[in-house]
């Protein structure tokens, strides 16, 4: 299901409440096509589908994440993010809460018009 997203800052919002909803096919929605993830141990993820399974993994695990948008530097229809997020999870799932700094650079969509993201690093300063 794709998410209209009429302004780049918009994301880190929309993507944290889809998250804590569990909703995997909004999620799914916010990104591009060819988008890329990279992962917390390292690895880049270049299909979709290997990106919903890392996405459901979160959200099977109880996580819960809470974004805090430092920078959005826009340059035509790129944007680069920079967020401060911390990630909680069920506490049965015995998984200490992390936090970090993401930059993520989202693409505005030629025919729609909406944001979309494009590279998400959560890794972003390291």
């Amino acid at each position: 299901m794709a998410m209209f997203i009429k302004n780049p800052i918009d994301m880190s919002s929309t993507f944290d409440t889809c998250l804590n909803k569990g909703d995997i096919e909004a999620l799914m929605g916010l990104l591009a096509p060819n988008a890329v993830s990279r992962t917390p141990q390292g690895d880049v993820l270049t299909d979709q589908e290997a990106i919903r399974e890392n996405l459901a993994g979160m959200i099977a695990a109880g996580a819960t994440l809470h974004n805090t948008p430092r920078h959005v530097l826009v340059s035509g229809d790129a944007a680069l993010l920079l967020i401060d997020w911390t990630l909680t999870f069920a506490p049965a799932v015995g998984v200490p809460a992390a936090s970090g700094t993401t930059t993520n650079v989202v693409v505005r969509d030629a025919a729609s018009g909406s944001w979309q993201l494009a590279i998400l690093n959560p890794m972003g300063t390291a």
